[in-house]
């Protein structure tokens, strides 16, 4: 290549590079997204319309900017308002189905069960996990809950056995001992004068704990330290929700970035120590196997599953990681943010509360409980799936058609997102009756499936191939936690608290849940 060229060439050469930069640019921020929403209003899909760059995140922010203004005047339980107040106001303004836009990638909103019925279950398998932005992505990796394909369906079969009834079984007595600390704990704070307890900053230690002892058993303290970590990486990812994202943003020495890598790097070097040292351990014969603890089992089915390769914890070591940082955080937060919510409705049903213990009192007595009497409670699991229906743990959950899909009438395009809100489906008066923003376990008293108008309403747990795996660990570890607390107090809301759910990685109470406790004498 001639490098001596005259000006006016180079001046044109880089007049054509930069012509078709813009044209490139042009096309996705205003021809592509502009011929998608023509494509989507075709087929009745409708919603706000596209702005240059911005698509509705303007329009996004006025309606949450608003919502947080406004109080909960119907029931204190009516609160999609307040949590998911742009799909709220857009269902009622666009219908069940609707697009927006967040930037130039548009969000088709689907609000109807039997919908949600084919893309998360009859045609589960040609839809997919969107990509995570950074924040998530360093919070989960490519874990259980976030990976797609044949990685996905490995990793299922690998974790499957860690979850049997067997393997949880072994686990209850974990869970009773760390609760009953914690509930030493409250005893001797109610014996100095402590007139309420902080439940919501009580709960998260407490299933930080069990989390720990059960997935690292005699290396729970460093678990413990991890779990903390990931928690404060949480909240990082939490705010990142609806946010634009640029490309390179994530390499902007700003101090969100700057934490959030710092707490990646420390959490994988400590979990890399731990699962390492295991291996050591039994290379040395000071044990001889992994453990029976989550991570135990863990290593033994990637052992297995690479049984002729040497270095297979080299090879596996990531995917471990990844399993160690999803299983913490969907563990750990949908039980602290299920029994947060649990104590909330039964301290302001205390009718409930005390049919609750009525039942649990004849079943255990004040005995620790046993795994194999779980089973015999009716009114506690019905109590438990009304928490989770009004404040499910995952609001909304998301997939994206890998190649262009029908469903029912419509055609959705490659890559476009699909937003399923879970809680809007647990919030409808037409699917759960007048009484639906209303705190009432006796819908469930024939089942999940007969609780509402149709069998596939409820969605605490996901539905289809990909529901939730340690969804029988959750529930279990709620039970006994809340069996042991009905025991030995009775509580009720505190005249300090303030109902204001929020939605940060999860249904919060945004200014705390303040119960007063009362031990019951013997």
């Amino acid at each position: 290549m001639d490098l001596n060229l005259p000006w006016w060439q180079v001046l044109s050469f880089v007049g054509v590079i930069l012509m078709a930069v813009l044209v490139n640019i042009v096309v996705k921020i205003w021809w592509v997204p502009l011929r998608t929403q023509k494509f989507l209003r075709n087929q009745g899909i409708h919603g706000p319309p596209y702005k240059l760059f911005y698509g509705s995140t303007k329009e996004l922010l006025e309606i949450k900017k608003h919502a947080k203004l406004t109080s909960l005047k119907i029931t204190p339980h009516d609160i999609t308002p307040l949590v998911v107040p742009h799909i709220d106001v857009w269902v009622k303004q666009y219908g069940r189905i609707f697009v927006y836009w967040l930037g130039t990638a548009p969000k088709i909103v689907v609000d109807d069960p039997e919908i949600m019925k084919q893309i998360l279950s009859n045609k589960s398998e040609h839809y997919e996990k969107p990509e995570l932005n950074i924040q998530l992505r360093r919070l989960l990796g490519y874990g259980l809950a976030s990976s797609n394909g044949e990685k996905w369906a490995g990793q299922r079969r690998l974790l499957t056995p860690a979850f049997h009834l067997e393997s949880l079984k072994s686990m209850v007595p974990v869970m009773a001992a760390s609760t009953a600390k914690m509930l030493e704990k409250w005893r001797n704070a109610i014996g100095e004068g402590v007139k309420e307890i902080e439940v919501s900053e009580e709960f998260p230690c407490l299933t930080a704990d069990v989390i720990a002892r059960t997935a690292f058993g005699s290396s729970f303290e460093e678990g413990k330290r991890i779990f903390h970590m990931l928690a404060e990486l949480a909240t990082l990812a939490g705010k990142s929700f609806g946010k634009i994202y640029f490309p390179g943003s994530r390499f902007l020495p700003i101090p969100s970035n700057l934490r959030s890598r710092k707490l990646d790097m420390d959490i994988q070097k400590s979990l890399t120590e731990i699962i390492f040292n295991r291996q050591k351990n039994v290379e040395m014969r000071k044990c001889d196997s992994y453990g029976s603890d989550i991570l135990g089992l863990m290593m033994d089915a990637y052992k297995n599953k690479l049984k002729d390769k040497k270095d297979f914890l080299s090879l596996s070591l990531q995917d471990m990681i990844d399993e160690c940082k999803t299983f913490f955080i969907a563990g750990s937060q949908t039980t602290a943010t299920l029994l947060t919510w649990t104590l909330i409705l039964l301290g302001m049903h205390t009718d409930w509360q005390d049919q609750a213990r009525e039942e649990v009192l004849n079943i255990f007595n004040k005995d620790i409980p046993k795994f194999d009497a779980l089973s015999r409670l009716k009114l506690v699991n019905m109590i438990l799936y009304e928490v989770l229906r009004l404040y499910p743990p995952s609001i909304i959950s998301s997939r994206k058609a890998y190649k262009n899909m029908q469903l029912g009438n419509l055609t959705i395009p490659t890559g476009i997102e699909l937003v399923l809100p879970t809680i809007m489906v647990h919030h409808d008066v037409q699917l759960w009756g007048k009484d639906s923003k209303e705190f009432n376990p006796l819908r469930f008293s024939e089942g999940i499936s007969k609780a509402s108008t149709h069998p596939n309403a409820f969605i605490g747990f996901g539905f289809g191939p990909r529901t939730c795996m340690g969804q029988n660990f959750a529930l279990i570890e709620a039970k006994v936690i809340l069996i042991m607390i009905l025991q030995h107090f009775s509580f009720s809301i505190s005249p300090t608290y303030s109902h204001a759910p929020a939605f940060v990685f999860t249904i919060l109470p945004q200014h705390g849940a303040q119960i007063m406790f009362q031990e019951l004498q013997n």
